[in-house]
């Protein structure tokens, strides 16, 4: 599958505490991972934690390499996003 978002595209992204009750499976979500901010999608929730993934999967670095992600480290949930 081809990538949602291409280096170079505007997001707009809300922290979760403002506007969403909680993240859900299919949300495009930015987290931070050592350092750095990244944005991958939910594709299953364990109690706090989340396992993410890129929508290209063969190129992604993602849960399947660093395993779930704590909640603390969801930024937010992409909302809207320009289109390529």
């Amino acid at each position: 599958m081809f990538p949602t978002l291409k280096p170079g595209q505007d997001v707009l992204v809300f922290n979760w505490s403002y506007l969403f009750s909680k993240p859900r499976i299919g949300d495009i979500v930015v987290i931070r991972k050592n350092g750095k901010d990244i944005i991958k999608r939910i594709q299953k929730i364990l109690d706090r934690e989340y396992f993410v993934e890129g929508d290209n999967k063969k190129q992604s670095t993602d849960s399947r390499n660093f395993g779930p992600i704590d909640k603390s480290q969801l930024i937010g949930k992409v909302i809207w996003h320009t289109k390529t």
